[in-house]
């Protein structure tokens, strides 16, 4: 077992031995488990033994009392420990130990365990510290002390405000007078959690006149639900798994030969702008250097790699609203029109420029479309409230998608062709089978214009973004959100001004490697985690930023502000190409 030899700067026992605690502290490792005193007032500062603790024959004596502790540790020297504390040096000789249990685990796999290779009994022991590094928190150990200290003076057996009773495993499963409280796997869909971290339209703000509770506490409440409401260590995970948000790369869609760059492209036939003007649709080629940005009447080509423009497509049935490469990127997708006159997609040759379909003849511009994996479909919305499926080779249309209330604002073929994603400026996501258009599932959290779908490369999680702010990361299986990021582009209010300014999302990406990329009202470039951990964000630009493309390697985010400049950021600089370089271009020789 593991044992408690002091703690708070109150030694027990000491230079008899140790003394074993009373109360489990966290899961078995091998044949032990940590244990937890009863009495401790402290017990996250617990100071363990270090042969003790990595499981080491404990035969010898332990050392006389020292002479002082400090009030937050106890300090045992203890030899062959091989593990150091917050910057302690190690000493394999004679090393003082004093861990928290969680860091004691973390060190001895980070510093101590190369050194204690040879020690007796300590490489068995490797495999299972490295599994309990991967701490799942569960209700008796991890949640309960916050709901301790945050909620049982409303939410407990003695005082059940909205019948919810936070003081024992069973009630919160019970849930109270709204309904459920949580839902396995499903934090985002938790009216516990919506309610602490202060999150949805409409939940109770918890606690109750208080203040939000520290956001360490709730990425725990947030983890425990996510990973199945484990109510001891030793508990098995409730409801559906969640898809893992673990995600490798894979060579799904990837051409058999060189990819696609454009050579010797035809000059332009149309006038040229006399400015530019916003940058209304951009997308990245997925498997090549290559960037395409809209512009009146036309597409621009840029060369990522050498920062070069590399000519234009034309475009003169208006503005394009929507750009996309094709997963093998091929070709490219361009959509727009001419508001209340026409709309249309157009489909060229990225390497020699040539139109290989034009699809469409809408009586309004054309703002979302895509086209399958496979080459075979386009669907395409609009202002019209349908989602039109047409046939690439001939043309036809082979149904219509009539669900929708409002204008179409994003749509997305799945990586694998399967599925069909599309979004409405009321905040509607439907899921379609690709092939047929039956519905798949509703995906219903946003209360405004959604901006923005994006797919992951294994078709498991779709990504949307909202003008009410969000990110929501979908489990395209079940229809559940697994991640949720409020007010992910939150500007700061103006000097003078009252009340907070709009917080929308614009644009969302999934990267090659699958990390999220985005731009909003804020006019930053951000990237996160797929669990919704920021990871960087770029410094504010001059102008709104209005969309956001990811290069094929993951490596740059290219986002097109409201003056035509395009920014490039790679997590710690951002590079601005200016607008005039799109004007009046030519190709290369």
């Amino acid at each position: 077992m593991y044992y408690c030899t002091g703690h708070a700067g109150r030694p027990q026992d000491w230079g008899r031995g140790t003394h074993e605690c009373a109360m489990p502290l966290g899961p078995a490792i091998g044949h032990m488990r940590l244990v937890r005193p009863a009495s401790c007032l402290m017990w996250g500062r617990l100071a363990t033994c270090g042969r003790v603790a990595l499981g080491l024959p404990t035969s010898l004596p332990m050392p006389p009392r020292p002479s002082a502790t400090r009030p937050q540790d106890t300090i045992l020297p203890h030899k062959y420990s091989g593990i150091s504390h917050a910057g302690k040096p190690s000493d394999i000789a004679d090393e003082c130990v004093s861990h928290r249990p969680r860091d004691l685990v973390a060190h001895a796999l980070l510093r101590g365990a190369s050194r204690l290779i040879g020690t007796p009994g300590c490489l068995a022991l490797l495999l299972p510290l490295a599994a309990l590094a991967q701490h799942h928190p569960n209700y008796e150990d991890d949640v309960r002390p916050i709901f301790a200290r945050r909620c049982f003076t409303c939410h407990s057996a003695a005082e059940m405000r909205s019948g919810l009773n936070l003081e024992t495993f069973a009630g919160v499963l019970k849930g109270g007078g709204s309904g459920e409280a949580v839902i396995p796997g499903r934090p985002a869909s938790s009216l516990l959690y919506k309610a602490v971290a202060h999150e949805g339209d409409g939940v109770p703000r918890m606690p109750l006149g208080g203040s939000k509770i520290p956001d360490a506490e709730i990425l725990v409440i947030r983890d425990w639900i996510q990973l199945g409401l484990l109510e001891t260590a030793a508990s098995v995970p409730k409801g559906p798994a969640a898809p893992s948000l673990d995600y490798k790369p894979s060579d799904l869609n990837r051409p058999t030969g060189a990819p696609a760059m454009p050579a010797a492209l035809a000059p332009v036939a149309l006038p040229a702008p006399s400015r530019a003007g916003p940058v209304t649709a951009l997308a990245a080629s997925p498997w090549a250097p290559l960037v395409a940005v809209s512009g009146h009447e036309r597409i621009y080509l840029y060369d990522l790699a050498r920062r070069i423009p590399l000519g234009e497509l034309a475009f003169p049935e208006g503005i394009p609203y929507v750009l996309r490469f094709s997963r093998n990127g091929a070709i490219l997708l361009a959509g727009g029109g001419k508001g209340v006159q026409v709309g249309k997609v157009v489909l060229f040759d990225v390497k020699t420029g040539a139109r290989l379909a034009t699809i469409g003849e809408e009586m309004d511009i054309v703002l979302a479309a895509d086209i399958s994996p496979d080459g075979k479909l386009v669907a395409l919305g609009g202002p019209g409230k349908l989602v039109k499926v047409f046939s690439v080779a001939d043309g036809k249309l082979l149904y219509q998608i009539k669900r929708h209330t409002d204008w179409i604002t994003a749509l997305e073929f799945s990586p694998d062709g399967a599925r069909l994603a599309t979004a409405d400026r009321s905040g509607g996501i439907l899921l379609w089978d690709a092939a047929t258009g039956g519905t798949f599932s509703t995906l219903a959290e946003h209360k405004d214009s959604v901006t923005s779908l994006s797919w992951r490369g294994d078709s498991q999680l779709l990504a949307s973004a909202s003008e009410d702010g969000q990110i929501i990361v979908w489990n395209a299986n079940d229809g559940f959100p697994v991640a949720t990021i409020a007010k992910a582009h939150q500007p700061k209010p103006a000097a003078g001004t009252y009340g907070a300014p709009p917080s929308g999302v614009l644009s969302v990406q999934f990267a090659a490697d699958g990390r999220l990329v985005s731009v909003g009202r804020d006019s930053t470039v951000r990237v996160w985690s797929t669990d919704g951990k920021s990871k960087s964000a770029s410094p504010a630009n001059a102008a709104l930023l209005t969309k956001v493309a990811v290069s094929f390697d993951g490596k740059i985010a290219i986002a097109g502000d409201y003056l035509g400049n395009l920014i490039l950021w790679d997590g710690s600089k951002a590079v601005t190409v200016a607008a005039q370089m799109w004007m009046a271009v030519k190709a290369p020789a």
